[in-house]
């Protein structure tokens, strides 16, 4: 065999293990890579969904904080109290309009439906200020003297004062409504505080400091 040829001879058996050697290696890497891209897709999509999930989440408490009904902050420039205040709106009137606002503001607005806080807030925000304003829009002689409801025989002013005390009993049944639900909870905890004290096998009697 010429030197040449085993020169060839010497190179192939040096180069074919080489060359399989780098193949396999870079099968490998090429695998590794397709892996870690997977991993990474993967990855990315439980974020992108844990993401989407926070931000649900988030919009639902944010829409629920911003449909829930805000409870009326009576300022002085709020429509009621000022007319409140008018000496032109007649004693009884501003009488029956400060236990309204006193039923309201001693009234826990938790422990009454969000159907019933509209229609309160309306009542008082709206309603008394419009019905107000219409009366003293009128002849303060007209309206005390002249009858305007033939089969109750009543004045502008008696259909306004009807008015009033009619939303007050509204007013009045809401702020008994919700100091039951607050009466409820009380019992409801002695209730708890019982149970507790008997599956401890300890009566409450006993607990008393002697």
């Amino acid at each position: 065999m010429s030197f040449f040829a085993l020169l060839i001879l010497l190179s192939l058996i040096l180069i074919v293990p080489v060359f399989f050697v780098m193949k396999e290696k870079s099968k490998r890497t090429r695998n590794d890579s397709i892996q870690r891209h997977q991993e990474y897709l993967a990855s990315a999509h439980h974020i992108a969904i844990q993401s989407q999930a926070e931000l649900a989440s988030r919009e639902k408490v944010e829409n629920s904080q911003t449909n829930k009904l805000d409870v009326i902050n009576f300022s002085a420039h709020h429509p009621f109290i000022k007319l409140l205040y008018d000496e032109q709106v007649p004693k009884v009137f501003r009488a029956t309009m400060d236990d309204i606002g006193q039923q309201y503001e001693s009234t826990h607005h938790d422990e009454i439906t969000e159907s019933q806080l509209f229609t309160l807030n309306k009542l008082i925000a709206t309603r008394v200020p419009e019905l107000i304003t219409d009366y003293l829009s009128l002849d303060q002689h007209y309206a005390k003297t002249v009858i305007i409801d033939r089969n109750q025989q009543n004045t502008s002013y008696d259909v306004v004062l009807s008015q009033l005390n009619s939303i007050l009993d509204f007013s009045q049944k809401l702020n008994t409504q919700s100091q039951n639900g607050v009466v409820d909870k009380l019992l409801a905890s002695r209730r708890y505080l019982d149970d507790v004290y008997k599956e401890s096998g300890m009566a409450a009697d006993s607990l008393k400091i002697k």
